[in-house]
């Protein structure tokens, strides 16, 4: 990691302001107050529902819908912050509202049970669900005041890369999200808007944005991660005496799960920003700047991810080197003491042929000096081995 990637952390920090900073924070009674997280119940302006059109149905009647089963977290922004609320509570007047499902099936039927019109979106899913990219990430806008994204998650745990998926439907005003998987980011999401820290932009777009920039600081702690597993094992690869193959295989599925749930990151983040060429007051774009810098980030890690890659194939291929250098070893020294033992196999296979005219059966000294010849012989193949390092 360079000095850039160390500093991730913070390098979307400005994303967050301080209470005020984006607006008067008071209380009720009129006096500056910062509030910490808590349940509560808050305003809502049916105004601002109305705002989102076309996708909105208007029912000026339904001044304070009751959430789904479905809804699980409620968060609201009102003059003073972000609060959570418990789902379902009497509520009045909100700048922005924020609902979290329990399944990313159930992000449209919530919406549509809040009154806004999903058939579009509903419409554009089923016929890229026909397509040959039905099970790819993707993004769907609607005149620029509805938008649909699924995008994938990554985090890691023991060696092992788990993927889930992230849905969030968003207009002007109100957002809804569904997350599966371990990644945490709306846990997280909801940590920070608990420290009172107002999120820069108006209506549902600053939590939009913040979950684009966990999901990305959660694929950089993902690479940071694999990374120190590779380096842990680089330092073993080499030992003859312990077999890295399969913890070095394991690593590699894991990069490329690891990036394959951050590819879609750097091709639908510009599909998320401002258009000059847009002509609505109020487009349902995030600031171009900041997604960029998102997109360099996710194109950096997924490089990192591509370097660790490349390292563990260079292990592997040493490793195989090691193996094949070592099996050429035992076999020079296999045929090093087949060629010793061939001597007294071949004169005993001499002898015993038991043939009549075999003068050396006569002699007194015949049978010791062939023994004696036999231990020569090896001994001198096995000096001669040795010397030149088969032995």
């Amino acid at each position: 990691m360079d000095a850039d990637d160390v500093a991730a952390a913070g390098e979307f920090g400005d994303l967050w302001g301080r209470p005020g900073e984006h607006g008067p924070t008071v209380s009720r009674a009129g006096h500056p107050q910062a509030r910490p997280l808590g349940v509560r119940s808050v305003p809502y302006d049916v105004a601002d529902r109305a705002r989102v059109a076309p996708c909105v149905v208007q029912n000026a009647g339904m001044v304070s819908p009751q959430p789904p089963v479905s809804v699980r977290r409620t968060v609201e922004r009102v003059s003073d912050g972000w609060h959570e609320t418990t789902p379902g509570s009497a509520v009045a007047r909100a700048e922005a509202r924020w609902f979290v499902v329990e399944d990313g099936a159930d992000v449209l039927d919530a919406a549509e049970e809040h009154g806004l019109d999903v058939s579009e979106i509903r419409a554009r899913l089923a016929r890229i669900g026909r397509g040959p990219s039905s099970v790819a990430p993707r993004v769907v806008r609607v005149n620029d005041h509805a938008l649909y994204v699924v995008v994938p998650t990554a985090a890691y745990d023991d060696e092992q890369v788990t993927t889930g998926r992230l849905v969030l439907f968003a207009t002007g005003t109100v957002l809804y999200s569904a997350e599966s998987g371990s990644a945490g980011v709306t846990d997280k999401v909801v940590e920070r808007l608990g420290e009172q820290r107002a999120l820069k932009g108006r209506g549902a777009l600053p939590v939009l944005a913040a979950m684009l920039v966990e999901l990305v600081a959660g694929a950089s702690d993902v690479e940071l991660a694999l990374g120190d597993a590779v380096a842990h094992l680089e330092q073993v690869a080499f030992r003859l005496d312990e077999d890295p193959l399969p913890r070095l295989y394991n690593l590699k599925r894991e990069i490329s799960e690891a990036r394959r749930a951050l590819l879609p990151l750097s091709v639908e983040l510009p599909d998320l920003g401002d258009d000059r060429t847009t002509v609505s007051t109020e487009p349902l774009r995030l600031d171009r700047q900041l997604l960029e810098r998102l997109t360099a980030h996710a194109e950096r890690i997924d490089q990192h991810l591509e370097s660790h890659d490349s390292l563990l194939s260079d292990m592997l291929t040493v490793r195989l080197s090691l193996v094949s250098v070592r099996q050429n070893e035992d076999m020079r020294k296999i045929s090093a003491w087949a060629a010793i033992a061939a001597v007294p196999t071949l004169v005993a296979g001499i002898y015993g042929m038991n043939f009549e005219h075999m003068p050396e059966l006569a002699w007194t000294w015949g049978y010791p000096g062939v023994l004696v010849a036999m231990v020569g012989i090896c001994v001198g193949l096995h000096r001669a081995f040795k010397h030149n390092g088969w032995l």
